[in-house]
């Protein structure tokens, strides 16, 4: 019976169900969106500096893992010191800037030469590498998200770009400038932000990395599978980004309490002669009190459906208007949202469904 009196309930007042619904919907969105976004672009650049194929990543001395606030302050010329241990196949410094055209992420100052060296070169889609020292490649995603082309210019630092090659994601960036380049725009000649170094097999790299911490003691030094580990761990320990998200997970779940919160008041105040009409045929308070309790959950649940089918058709339009921007949607965070919002909107219904069920009937009954 209760079953019925809940959907009859929803039913009877469409519009105000509706925007009920579509107010938890927004907080389950908010979440799986922003959340989504900040997991995908951590993983993305974490997938792509596995995508490399180095073994070991050396950086200068009191250098941050966030490598997007790294400082260029190693000499290139420890490229000649650490290509000369036994072990070591291959060396090629990087350079980093932070850029945000198109899409925000690192631009990359290569030695093409040495960089394929140890990634085995790129996978060139259209065109070719660096012709001259004002040319640009870019990965195949970032020339989609721009509509971009072999020849076409664009400006990155301030600075005008041939685009001489686009080539298959995965390796590193999505943006490859010439090194020398790189540091005559900053003012940093001879500076490189990484080292990227490539052992003739597996068994080198402890011996490499031992070779490294005495002849470079300062120099942090890291198997690559521990520094992509490391670099995702501080991406998602930055301080700003992880008090934005906290953020965006408390207004979320106060739209949802408050949402319910009002739904219910609202509907108490209305259906007053109803509660009244309940309790005299001989409904107990905590029958009363589940009746409304049941029907913030069903409106709950409706609200998560239409949030998760928001979510979905957002992240259909990033991947068609911002394909640089990668979203993931995991179950675990689906599961978590889920929670969140029921939480919530169960805290939200508490105090109305705990008045409804405290009115007297004999008062109630007076009401018009």
């Amino acid at each position: 019976m209760s079953a019925n009196l809940v959907f009859s309930n929803i039913v009877a007042r469409p519009m105000r169900s509706v925007a009920t619904s579509l107010a938890v919907g927004l907080q389950v969105a908010l979440l799986l969106l922003i959340v989504g976004l900040a997991d995908g672009i951590i993983r993305e650049n974490s997938k792509r500096m596995s995508g490399i194929g180095a073994d070991i990543a050396l950086q200068p001395p009191n250098s941050s893992l966030l490598l997007a606030a790294s400082t260029a302050a190693m000499s290139v010329k420890i490229v000649d010191l650490v290509s000369k241990i036994e072990g070591v196949a291959a060396v090629t410094p990087i350079f980093l800037q932070f850029n945000t055209t198109g899409g925000v992420g690192l631009i990359w100052g290569v030695d093409l030469k040495s960089f394929n060296q140890v990634s085995q070169g790129f996978i060139y889609l259209d065109g070719s590498g660096f012709q001259g020292g004002d040319d640009v490649i870019i990965d195949n995603i970032y020339a989609s998200s721009g509509q971009l082309r072999v020849d076409d210019r664009i400006t990155l630092m301030n600075h005008t770009f041939r685009i001489s090659g686009i080539v298959e994601n995965g390796k590193g960036s999505r943006i490859f400038i010439p090194i020398e380049t790189m540091q005559n725009l900053v003012g940093s000649p001879r500076k490189s932000t990484l080292m990227l170094i490539k052992c003739h097999s597996q068994d080198d790299i402890p011996r490499v990395l031992s070779k490294l911490s005495k002849q470079l003691k300062s120099y942090p030094a890291f198997d690559m599978s521990q520094f992509v580990s490391q670099i995702t761990l501080a991406n998602k320990e930055f301080g700003p980004l992880k008090y934005f998200t906290r953020t965006v997970v408390l207004v979320a779940a106060l739209i949802g309490f408050f949402s319910i919160f009002l739904s219910m008041y609202t509907a108490i105040s209305e259906r007053t002669r109803e509660i009244g009409i309940l309790k005299s045929l001989g409904a107990t308070r905590g029958y009363v009190s589940f009746v409304f309790l049941k029907e913030a959950l069903v409106l709950t649940g409706f609200g998560f459906l239409s949030g998760l089918g928001l979510t979905l058709g957002v992240k259909l339009a990033f991947k068609t208007l911002f394909p640089s921007i990668q979203h993931y949607l995991f179950p675990e965070w689906v599961l978590a949202t889920g929670v969140v919002a029921l939480l919530s909107t169960s805290l939200g219904a508490f105090y109305p469904a705990y008045w409804a069920a405290s009115q007297d009937p004999i008062k109630t009954l007076t009401y018009e």
